[in-house]
């Protein structure tokens, strides 16, 4: 496949597509940058070359400063942006396949909530991370006051918000935050062996399983083994990778998953 973005640089290593913000000076989550995620998002849904994606930033400052300041006027003028980064948040959170955050700076407000929707997060141990919003008199407005406090409980979610300070990595993998941290220098190539490890998995059963947790953080215990989990053990237990599965075990090899 052929990537040609003006906000991202991309690149495919196998399986792995990995996509760098390269919006300087702050890889904002401007107009442009939304409109090339949303674009390569449509683009590797169906393309079975593809299985995880990895979305990083350009440089070692910032993985994202979050929303474009400049950007500011037009939307105090009224006017509604054609890309909407609650909706294409929502598309990374719902994605079918693997979105791996490899976040190599520091991740501020829209930055923050951009990797709160990935489905996993590798952290450079140098960085931090942050819901500054206050300070300018805002909240944080892609999902920073829902998606935060469910991951780190809503007393240190609220107190990260209300004051506008930043966290370490450390604290925010002690809490749950992040799969990993690691040295600045390692953060990508960390994300690659993860992404590259999952890409050899059973597609569909991945599918599945982020669905299913997905949909059961929604609602009560019984309807998510009952109903959710229950729907997902369905779906598969007929599929082609699940024979596959159970074949290689039985003959004592790797799997040769095909995403069927």
């Amino acid at each position: 496949m052929v990537f040609n973005y003006e906000k991202l640089n991309v690149e495919q290593d196998g399986m792995v597509v990995i996509a760098a913000i390269n919006h300087p000076p702050a890889n904002s989550m401007g107009q442009g940058v939304l409109r090339d995620i949303e674009d390569l998002l449509t683009k590797c849904e169906n393309d079975d070359t593809v299985r995880a994606i990895i979305i990083t930033g350009s440089g070692n400052k910032l993985f994202s400063a979050g929303a474009d300041i400049t950007e500011f006027a037009s939307l105090q003028a009224g006017n509604v942006p054609k890309y909407n980064g609650n909706e294409i948040y929502f598309k990374i959170e719902n994605y079918p396949k693997v979105v791996i955050a490899a976040i190599q700076g520091g991740a501020y407000g829209g930055g923050l909530e951009l990797a709160c929707c990935c489905h996993l997060r590798i952290m450079a141990e140098e960085a931090t991370l942050g819901l500054p919003e206050v300070k300018l008199g805002l909240n944080p407005g892609w999902g920073g006051t829902q998606r935060l406090p469910r991951y780190i409980g809503k007393t240190k979610a609220l107190e990260l918000m209300l004051t506008g300070d930043f966290m370490p990595a450390k604290d925010a993998l002690a809490l749950g935050l992040l799969n990993k941290v690691v040295p600045q220098a390692e953060v990508l190539e960390a994300a690659k062996k993860l992404a590259k490890k999952l890409a050899g998995g059973a597609p569909v059963a991945q599918r599945e399983i982020m669905k299913a947790v997905r949909l059961g953080l929604e609602t009560n215990l019984r309807d998510g083994i009952m109903k959710i989990e229950a729907g997902a053990s369905k779906a598969l237990q007929f599929t082609e990778d699940f024979k596959e599965g159970a074949k290689a075990f039985l003959e004592k090899r790797p799997p040769n998953f095909k995403g069927r």
